[in-house]
C-alpha cells in the first residue's frame, strides 16, 4: 500500500473518529490540520498513476543528484548555446528553457556573469560546488562564494542529469546563507522544483527559526511528495500548532513507513509530549527539523554544538528562545565572525541585553565583563545611547581597542559602521582619526576612510603619535588603494565579440558592467556578447590609455620614491617589535601581497628576511589546488578561479600560513577581472593578521 493510500484511509478514519465529517471528501477539504494536505483526490492519483505508466517525455531526464542531496529531479536542459552576436535574430523554443540556469543576481549586482562556467564541464562544476567550504576563512571569500552560487549563468551542456541548482541551494544552506537559499529556490518555477529543492526551502526556514513560514510552505508542498520527511514535518507543525491528535496521526505514519529507526525524532517527540528533556546523547548531529522540535520542546541546544563549527547549530543556538543570554551572545559573536548572521543582526542581539543605566554611563570606568561578547554588547549599547559625538567616539575607541586585542577588530568595525558614519570628520576628532580610518577600511567604507586619512595627515605633528601610527598602517593603506605606490594598474579582461576570447583593457571591473536581465535562460547583457565556450586566451592591448587612466612618468616616479621611503620607515618600526617571529610573518605576507598587485618591495626589505633557517614548516594548499587555480585564471574560467581562490585562502587563519599561496589568490582574482575583490581580500588578510 502506498503512502497516499495509507494517508487517505487514515484521514477518513480520523475524520469519523473526531467528528469532523462522515465521509472522506470533507476531511480532504480541510486546511486546519497539516496531514490532510498531503492527500489528493483519487482521480488525481489515478491520473498520476497513468502518467507514470505512460511513455516517458523524451525531453525530460531524471537522475541522482551529484552534490549532496541524492535525489531524482526532472531536468530540462536545452542544448542550444548563447549566440556570440548579441544583435542576431534568434528563434527560441519557450518550452525548453533551463530552470537550472536561474539566479538571483546579475553582473550589475556582483554576479560573475553569464559565461562564468565557460570551459568547465557540468560534472566538474558540481564537484567544485560540493567541495566549497561551509565556513570560508574570510568574509571576502564568503561573499565571493555566495555570489558564485547565486549568479544567473548559462550551464555546461554535458551530463544534464546533474542538478547544479540543487547543488547550489544545498551549499548555501550548508554555509548558513538561508535567505539566499530560499530566494534561489523560489527563483525556479514551482513546477520545476523536485522534492529535494522543496525540502531545502523548508530546512532553510527551520534553521532560521521561521516556523510559521516553514509550516505554510509545508502546507503548500505537502500534497506533492511522498518521502517520510514530509510526514515528520507535518508532525512538527501539528505539535507547533498544539494539535496533539494530528501530531499523533503523523507520528504513527512515520513509524509505519519505516521511520522507527530515527531515535532523535522519536526522542524529541517524547520530550514534547512529556514536557521533559530529550536525552543529550541524541543531540550530537542536529538536523533542521530537530532544531525546530527542540524549540517546540522549549529545550536549549547543547552548547557543545558551538565548537562543532556546524553553521546550522550555531545559528540555531543564536535564534533559540531557550538559549541562555550569555551563551546566545557568544554564539552570535561567533556567528557574525563566520558570516552566518549580519552585523545588523548581531547589533539587535547586543541591544537585547539588559544593562543598568549606571553601568552604561560608567562603561569606560568599570571593569570588563567576564564574557567578551557581553563586554562588546555593553560598549555597543553605551555608544548607541550617547548623543554626544565626542563621547561616542571615546566609547567606540575603547570598543576597537578591546576588539583588536581579542582578534575581533574587523567585527567591531562592521558592527559600529552606522554609528561611525555619524561622527564628524574634522580636526576636532584628530585623536580618533587613525582608529576611525582603520574601522572605515575594515567596513569597506573607502570614501570615508580617505576623509579620515586626510584629517590624520593634517593633524600629525611632533606632539602626537599620529605619524607613527600611520606609518605602521602604511601597507594596509597601500593595498587598499588609499596611498599611491607608483604601481601600474593591472589590465582587466573583457570579452572580445569577434572571436569569443578574452582581451585586456584598462579600468574595467565586474562591478561596473552593464545592467543584466536574467531568468530561466540565464543572463543577457545588452551589447556585451558572451564567449562561445572553450579555453579563452589572454592578450594585451597596446598601452594607449588616456591621461586619466595612466599616471605620467614623473608622477609615477615621485609616487614610487615616496613608497620606497615609507616602506623603509615601516620596516624600521617592525625591527623594533618585541615579537620578531610575528614581525617576520607579517612582513612576508605584506611583501607577497604587494608583488601580487605589482607593488614594489625594495630589495633591502627582502634582504632583511634572508636569514637561516631557510626551510620552514608552513600550512599550504595542495599542489593540485595551485595548479588548477593558475590554469583557470589563465583560461579566464571565472567560476573555477573563484572556487580555487576560496579553497586556497582557507589557510588564511593559520598562524604559519604560506604567504605565497595567499599572493596567488589575489593575482588570480585580478586576472579574471575581480580587482576590487582582490583588494578586499588582501586588505582583510592584513587587518586580520594576528600581530
Amino acid at each position: 500500500m502506498t503512502l497516499r493510500s495509507r494517508l487517505l484511509m487514515r484521514t477518513c478514519l480520523l475524520a469519523m473518529m473526531t467528528g469532523t465529517g462522515l465521509a472522506c471528501a470533507p476531511a480532504l477539504a480541510q486546511t486546519s490540520a497539516p496531514v490532510p494536505l498531503f492527500l489528493k483526490q483519487e482521480a488525481e492519483q489515478d491520473a498520476e498513476r497513468q502518467s507514470d505508466q505512460g511513455p516517458t517525455n523524451p525531453g525530460t531526464t531524471s537522475a541522482p543528484l551529484s552534490g549532496g542531496f541524492g535525489s531524482t529531479v526532472p531536468n530540462t536542459t536545452q542544448a542550444e548555446t548563447f549566440p556570440s552576436d548579441p544583435n542576431a535574430v534568434q528563434s527560441l523554443s519557450l518550452g525548453a528553457v533551463d530552470a537550472e540556469a536561474v539566479g538571483t543576481i546579475g553582473r550589475s549586482r556582483g554576479g560573475l556573469g553569464i559565461d562564468m562556467w565557460n570551459g568547465t564541464t557540468r560534472r566538474s562544476a558540481a564537484h567544485l560546488i560540493s567541495e566549497l567550504p561551509a565556513t570560508p576563512a574570510t568574509h571576502t571569500a564568503r561573499d565571493l562564494q555566495e555570489r558564485m552560487l547565486l549568479s544567473a549563468a548559462a550551464l555546461p551542456q554535458d551530463s544534464p542529469e546533474i542538478s547544479l541548482l540543487e547543488a547550489r541551494v544545498a551549499k548555501l544552506i550548508e554555509m548558513g546563507a538561508l535567505d539566499n537559499a530560499i530566494e534561489l529556490v523560489r527563483a525556479a518555477p514551482q513546477g520545476s522544483r523536485g522534492s529535494m529543492l522543496a525540502q531545502a526551502e523548508i530546512n532553510a526556514l527551520l534553521i532560521g527559526a521561521k516556523l510559521d513560514a516553514a509550516c505554510d510552505a509545508i502546507e503548500s508542498y505537502g500534497a506533492s511528495y511522498e518521502e517520510v520527511f514530509w510526514l515528520k514535518a507535518a508532525a512538527m507543525c501539528a505539535f507547533y500548532a498544539n494539535d496533539p491528535t494530528s501530531a499523533a496521526f503523523s507520528v504513527d505514519l512515520v513509524r509505519e513507513m519505516g521511520g522507527e529507526g530515527d531515535a532523535t525524532f522519536f526522542g524529541l517527540v517524547s520530550a514534547i509530549r512529556s514536557g521533559g528533556a530529550a536525552n543529550p546523547e541524541l543531540l550530537d548531529e542536529l538536523r533542521p527539523l530537530d532544531l525546530a522540535l527542540l524549540e517546540i520542546a522549549k529545550q536549549s541546544i547543547p552548547t557543545s554544538q558551538l565548537e562543532t563549527g556546524n553553521p546550522a547549530a550555531i545559528i540555531g543556538i543564536t535564534n533559540a528562545k531557550a538559549t541562555a543570554t550569555d551563551v546566545r551572545l557568544e554564539a552570535a559573536r561567533k556567528a557574525e565572525k563566520l558570516g552566518l548572521i549580519s552585523a545588523e543582526q548581531l547589533a539587535d542581539i547586543y541591544q537585547s541585553v539588559n544593562f543598568t543605566a549606571d553601568a552604561l554611563a560608567s562603561v569606560l570606568d568599570d571593569a570588563s565583563e567576564g564574557i567578551q561578547a557581553r563586554q562588546y554588547a555593553k560598549l555597543y549599547q553605551a555608544a548607541v545611547q550617547s548623543d554626544v559625538p565626542a563621547a561616542r567616539a571615546e566609547i567606540l575607541s575603547a570598543l576597537f581597542e578591546t576588539a583588536e586585542f581579542e582578534g575581533d577588530f574587523m567585527q567591531a568595525a562592521r558592527l559600529s559602521a552606522p554609528m561611525l558614519a555619524d561622527i564628524p570628520v574634522n580636526g576636532d576628532f584628530s585623536w580618533f582619526a587613525v582608529a576611525a580610518l582603520k574601522a572605515s577600511i575594515a567596513a569597506n567604507s573607502f570614501e570615508r576612510a580617505e576623509n579620515w586619512l586626510q584629517v590624520a595627515r593634517s593633524s600629525a605633528n611632533a606632539s602626537n603619535d599620529i605619524s607613527s601610527r600611520l606609518s605602521l598602517l602604511y601597507p594596509v593603506l597601500a593595498i587598499s588603494g588609499l596611498e599611491e605606490t607608483g604601481a601600474i594598474k593591472p589590465a582587466q579582461p573583457v570579452a572580445n565579440a569577434a572571436n569569443g576570447n578574452s582581451v585586456q583593457t584598462f579600468g574595467t571591473d565586474a562591478q561596473s558592467a552593464p545592467q543584466q536581465n536574467f531568468g530561466l535562460g540565464g543572463a543577457v547583457v545588452p551589447g556585451a556578447p558572451t564567449s562561445s565556450g572553450g579555453m579563452a586566451s589572454a592578450t594585451v592591448m597596446p598601452n594607449s590609455a588616456s591621461a586619466e587612466d595612466v599616471q605620467s612618468a614623473s608622477d609615477r616616479a615621485a609616487a614610487l620614491a615616496r613608497h620606497r621611503a615609507r616602506m623603509i620607515e615601516w620596516q624600521e618600526m617592525q625591527a623594533a617589535r618585541g615579537d620578531q617571529a610575528a614581525a617576520r610573518r607579517y612582513s612576508e605576507l605584506i611583501f607577497n601581497l604587494f608583488e601580487g598587485f605589482g607593488i614594489e618591495v625594495p630589495d633591502s626589505l627582502w634582504d632583511g628576511l634572508l636569514k637561516a633557517p631557510y626551510a620552514e614548516e608552513r600550512v599550504t594548499t595542495s599542489s593540485a589546488v595551485s595548479h588548477h587555480l593558475n590554469d583557470a585564471a589563465s583560461a579566464q574560467q571565472k567560476a573555477k578561479t573563484v572556487a580555487m581562490v576560496i579553497q586556497a585562502q582557507q589557510i588564511a587563519a593559520a598562524e604559519n600560513a604560506d604567504p605565497k599561496v595567499l599572493s596567488d589568490t589575489v593575482t588570480s582574482l585580478e586576472a579574471v577581472g575581480l580587482e576590487s575583490d582582490a583588494r578586499r581580500l588582501a586588505t582583510e588578510l592584513l587587518m586580520s593578521f594576528n600581530h
